[in-house]
């Protein structure tokens, strides 16, 4: 138990992917409303993500979790945290919690941990039965830990107004901004060609420059910016040559809650099934979601007014990081024009501004 609060210390292992990060939001939600003290462990790069999470705005909040296992034991050790849950499935992470001495161990029986885990919970199987959203999958782990389920399963990131200034700042430089805030009456398109999860996550790069130009011609004044990664700047920059050279590239010099902020200034974001695709929904953004090797069952943006497209193929979901049949027709058979219609129909359902 803290010695100033009396509540209890809990510490949260995260997922490693932003996108199943943005998914256990509702976890996080859970746990902070039960009155618990939380502590994340997490990678580097997704501090300032969790920083928005209920529960983790305090210094302190976050332990990084690095090649070094010596020192994330050390600091495991010495947040004398009272009980622990691990959302992902990995033994690595077992491992570290019991060898850190942590009493209650929450976590799923999974890749022959359950020894390392106190207690081991066992994995729902859903069988022949509807396949639930992963954003769901964390249940069984509130429920053994006593803890009430949140109100609804969908992520929400609450962004503080000074980091919804910067992110209408970041758009009003990149020239697809409003002064002041003030909606233009024409609307703003982000498109996300990225995925790191693997080539076969991603939608032709020459269909993402047609659709830039198609959306031009279908809409006009509509205001287009490409959204991508540090990791990504090749696939923006291609995209941005390709189209015209007029649509500004953003992302590759902002952490994920800038990223997050400069997308909330957005009507609509064209994506493939990625973190940022979780990123914008959860700010409020509807999202014409691409999907091909995933299952939209699982892991299709939270929320009302998103449109998914994919095409429902013999050989889908294989969830593949490359096609192995090499047609990748699961995502080359989505057509620029279906896309585009997708586009005009949902900003046609958002109002601007």
């Amino acid at each position: 138990m803290s010695a100033l609060s009396g509540a209890a210390r809990t510490l949260v292992v995260a997922p490693n992917w932003v996108g199943d990060c943005v998914m256990a939001e509702p976890v996080f939600r859970a746990l902070a409303a039960s009155g618990r003290e939380l502590t994340v462990l997490a990678r580097q790069p997704l501090h300032a993500l969790l920083a928005l999470f209920p529960g983790l705005d305090a210094p302190g909040a976050t332990i990084a979790k690095g090649n070094d296992d010596g020192a994330t034991l050390a600091s495991l050790i010495a947040g004398n945290f009272d009980d622990a849950v691990i959302l992902p499935n990995s033994f690595r992470a077992a491992w570290l919690l019991s060898r850190a001495g942590i009493a209650r161990r929450y976590g799923y029986r999974a890749d022959f941990r359950g020894p390392l885990l106190a207690p081991a919970v066992p994995r729902p199987r859903d069988g022949f039965k509807v396949i639930r959203p992963q954003i769901e999958d964390y249940r069984e782990l509130l429920a053994a830990m006593g803890v009430a389920l949140p109100a609804d399963w969908i992520p929400r990131l609450a962004l503080p107004e000074v980091l919804r200034a910067r992110g209408r700042e970041r758009l009003e430089r990149a020239g697809i901004g409003d002064r002041n805030g003030q909606g233009g009456g024409t609307p703003r398109v982000g498109l996300s060609p990225g995925a790191e999860w693997g080539n076969s996550k991603r939608w032709p790069m020459r269909y993402w420059s047609d659709l830039a130009r198609e959306l031009r011609r279908r809409i006009p004044g509509v205001r287009e910016a490409i959204f991508v990664g540090p990791k990504e700047i090749w696939l923006g920059v291609r995209v941005h040559e390709e189209s015209g050279k007029i649509h500004p590239l953003l992302g590759p010099d902002l952490d994920l809650a800038g990223l997050a902020a400069a997308m909330a200034g957005l009507d609509l974001l064209v994506t493939n099934d990625s973190g940022p695709m979780h990123l914008a929904a959860a700010v409020g953004v509807p999202c014409v979601a691409l999907f091909g090797p995933t299952d939209r069952r699982r892991t299709a943006p939270a929320g009302p007014g998103h449109v998914v497209l994919d095409r429902d193929l013999w050989c889908s979901p294989c969830f593949r990081r490359r096609c192995p049949l090499l047609h990748h027709g699961c995502l080359r058979g989505i057509g620029v024009d279906e896309v585009a219609s997708a586009v005009e129909r949902g900003l046609a359902a958002k109002p601007l501004g």
